[in-house]
């Protein structure tokens, strides 16, 4: 797929801030490196419940919409009005 949403940037940059390590990540995640990386790739991006946690792991800084692609986001909107 390798398809970057505003998740990945966002993950990328809130670890970043923490100064933390990938494998912290993972472990606050709870979710192995392999998983992790394919979300940071872009490869791959986490379901409702994992970026749920991502969320509560982030304080907000990464939330669950954050993953959705431009015209996913369109359609929620959309639906939303």
């Amino acid at each position: 797929m390798s398809s970057s949403t505003t998740g990945t940037r966002l993950l990328r940059e809130w670890s970043s801030v923490e100064g933390i390590t990938r494998r912290e990540v993972a472990v606050r995640l709870d979710v192995g490196l392999a998983t992790l990386d394919s979300w940071l790739q872009g490869n791959r991006r986490p379901g409702l419940a994992a970026a749920r946690v991502i969320e509560e792991a982030t304080r907000g800084f990464v939330k669950p919409d954050d993953w959705l692609t431009e015209e996913e986001l369109a359609s929620v909107r959309s639906a939303r009005h």
